[in-house]
């Protein structure tokens, strides 16, 4: 990390003269750096040995000709992105093929790729941001081995872009952009080619492939998951990169080349001597590298072979995985900012990491370790369809009232079967969950979550909350952890709604909410994991700090695309003398087809029984119908049947 100790200018001025205990502490405090841009760039583990070895005694040889030692840093990267440029320049110009005596076989487990993964202890979205990376060509993984640095707080971009040297002002972001678009895209050929079962009509198009990633293969596997019904929900629910390598550590370089005596061995480079003598102590330590890896995944494999199994009958069912899920996450109550909740998704803290570096990353986040079967979570895949729910009554029925009677009149939600057939009533929509207006610890609405939760959880339907107080007020990041913390008592449960194993929190807004909101939930969401879908504002989008989702609250259709869909059959609150948004079926039933075309991740209706505002779609007089759901539920139960997730 950028704020780790690190040698000072000081440490650099004397290393330039010639004291070797400050050269070996550059060497020291550098090498990792240089060992993890080089990696992520050319993978191939031969080939980054043989250039961090030349980074490295480069940097001895030169640093002498190094005028300002505050631009060591930014030097040093610079030195190792020209070696990766020259590395591929030679063996492109290369044209006689390799003896096949010559070329060495793959160590097991050895590629950069498969390093990071296992030193890391990277899962679920983070991995496959790393195998991602296999996808791209050349240029865009020298980019994309300096951007990952920065995006985990490990360069800056003046450090990025010295190393770059672009020719004109603004290129290096314009560069970073198109890269990004390239990974992200590139993430999805990872899930698609690694879904259990393949697509078929994938299955046709992969006919010719060697299974080796390459950018052409990641063109035609795209443009495949674009256009095909089932693969396109593979596009959703990507957490933005860089929000998952926030704070992410540096793999760790085998112990043999680390030990390697650069200051002493730079003296005979000239003749060679040293140069190959490096190679050759550092291509050992690799296979060794290799060896421990394979004999780990070995173990694993042995050991785990009824747990994985199980987990993939599970993964078979409507597209829900259920899984083991284990720590004192502390509870969210709104919509939290990516660049830090996502820290949560893919690091396993029961990963040995072989360095200080990784070691802290991987006490920064949440642990993974398996827990006691009452902690089962179950997984729902994207998209979402869900309602928002209100657990005020009866007493809401006798204060603010309704212009609309419901069928079941004034009913209350204590009742046990008045939330079983609410429940059975959304699942006949064909909704896989309700958001519950939640207020505070202690509350009203807060008091009748365990029912809920109880009835959920009989019945195979999931709940979420709505954090209503940032729609009044700014509470503060401790007020906000505090409330993440106090939800666990529910979130931690199987029928509380998850993606990618972390607990969904819809987070409410007001209109003069801005990027300090998303500021605000991300800090409050660091130690807390949540999977946080905030209440959308203006400029949302630009927000440096972007958290897993974005919603829209509205009394109508309403799309963000990529993020959220709504429809409401109207609105006439309770003290208004007409309505709003006059109620119409035949208009709901478009708004609602509007919203199960639009493929967008979160689908949802405002409101389930929203009865002040006029906004319910639960059955009323009004409405009532032959099914005894009602004319809105019967609407929602015809199309998201003819248009299914």
């Amino acid at each position: 990390m950028l704020g780790d100790p690190m040698p000072d200018a000081a440490v650099v001025e004397a290393a330039r003269k010639g004291d070797a205990r400050a050269l070996d502490t550059l060497v020291g405090a550098y090498l990792p750096l240089v060992y993890n841009i080089v990696g992520r760039a050319l993978n191939a583990s031969a080939e980054i040995d043989d250039v961090v070895q030349e980074v490295m005694l480069q940097m001895v040889r030169d640093l002498r000709q190094l005028r300002d030692p505050d631009a060591f840093r930014s030097w040093l990267v610079a030195i190792a992105m020209r070696q990766i440029r020259g590395h591929w320049r030679a063996r492109r110009a290369s044209t006689a093929p390799a003896r096949v005596e010559d070329i060495e076989p793959a160590d097991p487990g050895a590629d950069f790729v498969d390093l990071t993964i296992a030193t890391l202890g990277l899962s679920e979205q983070r991995r496959e941001v790393a195998e991602a990376g296999r996808w791209l060509d050349d240029e865009d993984r020298q980019l994309l081995s300096l951007w990952w640095l920065e995006a985990a707080g490990q360069l800056t971009r003046t450090e990025l872009t010295a190393a770059l040297k672009p020719t004109r002002s603004g290129q290096v972001a314009v560069l970073v952009h198109r890269m990004k678009a390239r990974l992200e895209t590139a993430r999805t050929v990872v899930r698609a080619v690694r879904a259990n079962p393949r697509c078929s009509d994938l299955s046709a198009v992969c006919g010719n492939w060697d299974g080796r990633p390459a950018p052409l293969w990641r063109k035609r596997i795209a443009r495949h998951v674009r256009e095909c019904p089932s693969c396109s929900a593979f596009q959703f629910d990507l957490v933005p990169a860089e929000g998952l390598l926030v704070g992410l550590g540096l793999v760790a370089i085998p112990v043999t080349l680390q030990a390697i005596p650069f200051g002493h061995l730079a003296a005979g480079v000239g003749a060679g001597v040293g140069k190959a003598a490096a190679r050759a102590s550092a291509k050992a330590g690799h296979r060794a590298v290799g060896r421990h890896l394979l004999g780990h995944k070995l173990a694993l494999s042995a050991a785990g072979k009824a747990t994985v199994a199980a987990v993939t009958v599970l993964t078979v069912v409507a597209g829900v995985t259920a899984v083991k899920y284990a720590d004192d996450h502390r509870h969210s109550g709104a919509a939290n900012n990516a660049a830090a909740a996502a820290t949560a998704i893919g690091t396993s803290s029961s990963t040995t990491a072989p360095s200080t570096a990784a070691a802290s990353t991987a006490a920064a986040t949440p642990s993974q370790t398996t827990s006691s079967p009452a902690s089962t979570i179950v997984n729902t895949a994207l998209p979402v369809r869900a309602a928002f729910y209100y657990p005020w009554y009866p007493e809401n029925f006798q204060g603010n009232g309704s212009h609309y009677t419901p069928s079941a009149g004034d009913y209350s939600v204590d009742d046990p079967p008045t939330v079983d057939r609410q429940i059975q009533d959304m699942q006949y929509g064909g909704l896989q969950a309700g958001i519950v207006s939640w207020w505070g610890s202690g509350l009203r609405e807060d008091k009748r979550m365990p029912l809920l939760m109880n009835e959920a959880a009989k019945l195979g339907f999931s709940w979420s909350v709505y954090y209503e107080k940032e729609g009044y007020g700014d509470p503060s990041v401790a007020e906000i952890s505090s409330d993440l913390t106090y939800l666990r008592k529910y979130s931690d449960q199987k029928a509380w709604l998850h993606i990618n194993g972390l607990p969904v929190i819809f987070v409410y807004a007001d209109s003069a909410d801005g990027c300090g909101m998303a500021s605000r939930w991300a800090q409050a969401n660091q130690n807390e994991h949540y999977y946080v879908v905030l209440k959308v504002f203006g400029g949302y989008r630009s927000c440096a700090q972007q958290p897993q989702g974005w919603h829209q609250y509205e009394s109508g259709l309403d799309v963000q695309a990529g993020y959220s869909a709504v429809a409401s059959p109207g609105f006439w609150k309770y003290n208004a003398s007409t309505p709003t948004v006059p109620r119409d079926p035949t208009q709901f039933r478009q708004e609602v087809t509007t919203v199960a075309e639009s493929k967008a991740p979160f689908q949802l209706i405002v409101s389930y029984n929203e009865w002040g505002e006029g906004t319910s779609i639960e059955s009323g007089t009004l409405w009532a119908s032959a099914s005894g759901h009602g004319v809105y539920m019967d609407i929602l139960h015809q199309v998201f049947a003819a248009y299914p997730r």
